[in-house]
């Protein structure tokens, strides 16, 4: 069993996860565990000029395994009222701090936040987090570490990390805005729930051991580089006055990096903006206990040839495909992950 990509769903979930209009807490004290877990099938990696596809494309699932990932975070949040005045908009304004503790089998990362929430429809936030992480022998490798490359072509020396948990530190922080609007505060009734909302985040992530442009690891998830990177979130859904099924809706996602420059290779497209789209239903079985299904189609560059030796696979889809002569043409669209979110609330 290998695990891959360990962290890619704390975000998109943590937005899913609690209400998009929650009800006025009777304590400004919450404590909540938080378990994410997803599985991936297969896919295939089909290029230009190989496969004769076009530069634009959809993978297919060649396999019913490719990998499972997994998290459990416990979060304490403290909010503090602070309204700016007594009409209804502005007098539910507040600040919340949160607290939070990622684990997973190859890394720990705590982390905190702040928002102020001036108006309901309106949420500004800034965070951050630092973690570290190893290898569990042959089983779970790259929890972190620099990218050791040889430019040799045997892919034995390749996408190699070296680790050097609690010497090296992961960190990331981050800038948001969110808006959120429920057309039941509009429109009166059980069925008069349409949500949106809209994020946007600015973030930097870094590893102490790398220099600007070295590759690195973090969560099993490689191809990471020191920088600056943009993430939208868009989600509409509808709620339903349903006992156990809450809502259902589609979430969109964009990540990538500001410049192409943060990959030293050009043909990687390194400003390249992953997309995906997500079916997702939300389970509130009670006050403590909920879920969150996600239906995960994503998409990822695209490439003219495979790399030039044997194995090729472990290469594409990563900046040092272009060193062995591959360059981004497109994009390639496949069925990513099937991922679950339960939350249990004290």
């Amino acid at each position: 069993m290998k695990l891959t990509k360990l962290c890619a769903i704390a975000t998109a979930l943590a937005l899913v996860s609690i209400p998009l209009f929650a009800a006025e807490e009777k304590s400004p004290l919450k404590f909540s565990i938080n378990v994410q877990a997803a599985y991936y099938p297969d896919n295939a990696h089909l290029t230009t000029l190989e496969d004769g596809v076009e530069a634009d494309h959809y993978s297919p699932i060649i396999g019913a395994y490719s990998g499972l990932e997994g998290r459990i975070t416990p979060k304490v949040e403290y909010t503090l009222k602070t309204p700016l005045g007594d009409n209804w908009l502005v007098s539910g304004a507040n600040v919340n701090f949160s607290a939070w503790m990622g684990i997973t089998p190859v890394s720990i990362c705590p982390g905190a936040s702040v928002s102020f929430t001036p108006l309901p429809f309106l949420v500004f936030s800034a965070g951050g987090e630092t973690g570290t992480g190893w290898n569990v022998g042959d089983l779970f490798k790259g929890g972190m570490g620099l990218w050791l490359n040889d430019n040799s072509l045997d892919p034995k020396n390749n996408n190699n990390y070296g680790t050097s948990p609690f010497t090296n530190w992961y960190y990331k922080t981050w800038f948001q805005g969110t808006f959120q609007f429920d057309t039941g505060a509009i429109i009166k009734g059980d069925w008069t729930h349409v949500l949106m909302m809209f994020t946007y985040q600015a973030y930097y992530k870094g590893y102490t051991g790398a220099q600007n442009g070295e590759l690195w690891t973090w969560n099993c998830s490689g191809n990471q580089a020191n920088g600056w990177y943009e993430y939208m979130n868009a989600i509409l859904a509808y709620q339903l006055p349903t006992p156990v099924l809450k809502r259902v809706g589609l979430m969109f996602e964009s990540e990538g990096a500001y410049s192409a420059s943060v990959y030293e290779r050009e043909t990687y497209m390194g400003n390249f903006k992953e997309i995906s789209l997500e079916p997702l239903f939300q389970f509130d079985f009670d006050k403590h206990n909920s879920l969150v299904v996600l239906f995960h189609f994503k998409s990822r560059r695209a490439y003219d040839t495979v790399a030039v030796y044997e194995d090729a696979d472990r290469n594409l889809g990563t900046p040092e495909a272009a060193m062995f002569g591959s360059t981004v043409v497109g994009r390639e669209w496949f069925f990513n992950r099937v991922a679950l979110s339960y939350t249990y609330t004290f």
